[in-house]
């Protein structure tokens, strides 16, 4: 079974087009029980993309609600609930910049990546092998240059595989902070 989960109406038709058999729910992660959209309780593979445009430098220096950067804790809320085998978590490189704000809801510099480390660790605390990169979309054959994080977790001490770059020679296996 393919359930898909999004706050967006046209993310969810779009989905539904392309995968008419799956389940579809249009809401925000944070108002459902994962265990009522899957009652079943167990998924082989979640695939998240929380909210990136407060971590994003697309959205030109604007000042940053911090409360829309948290949904990525919804995703660890799934993850608890469910028995999940796998998870893929996508969102900008800048996501790895992850860490608290000062008064004016500014990045504080020099505590960059605070908050991204703690949330791996709790992935890790949920019995997840962790591990993370960025890749770029045109390496893989789309065409298009945009650099995406992907965290991978598997559970219990399973191997993470990472897929080779198609498109390219020079493939870079480390997360580097901007």
């Amino acid at each position: 079974d393919l359930v898909a989960v999004n706050h967006w109406a046209v993310a969810i038709q779009t989905h539904k087009a392309n995968h008419p058999d799956a389940r579809h729910i249009c809401a925000s992660l944070d108002s459902i029980d994962p265990r009522v959209a899957v009652p079943e309780g167990h998924l082989n593979i979640l695939v998240a993309s929380p909210e990136c445009t407060y971590h994003s430098v697309a959205r030109g220096g604007k000042p940053i609600n911090d409360q829309l950067r948290a949904s990525a804790w919804q995703v660890l809320r799934w993850m608890e609930l469910l028995n999940i085998d796998n998870a893929i978590i996508e969102n900008v490189a800048e996501f790895s910049l992850w860490g608290p704000l000062n008064k004016k809801g500014r990045p504080i510099k020099s505590r960059q990546g605070e908050i991204y480390q703690s949330f791996l660790t709790a992935l890790r605390a949920l019995n997840y092998n962790v591990e993370d990169r960025v890749l770029t979309a045109a390496d893989y054959g789309d065409p298009t240059s945009r650099r995406r994080l992907f965290i991978q977790a598997r559970r219990g001490r399973k191997k993470i595989v990472w897929p080779d770059a198609t498109h390219t020679e020079s493939q870079t296996d480390e997360l580097k902070p901007y």
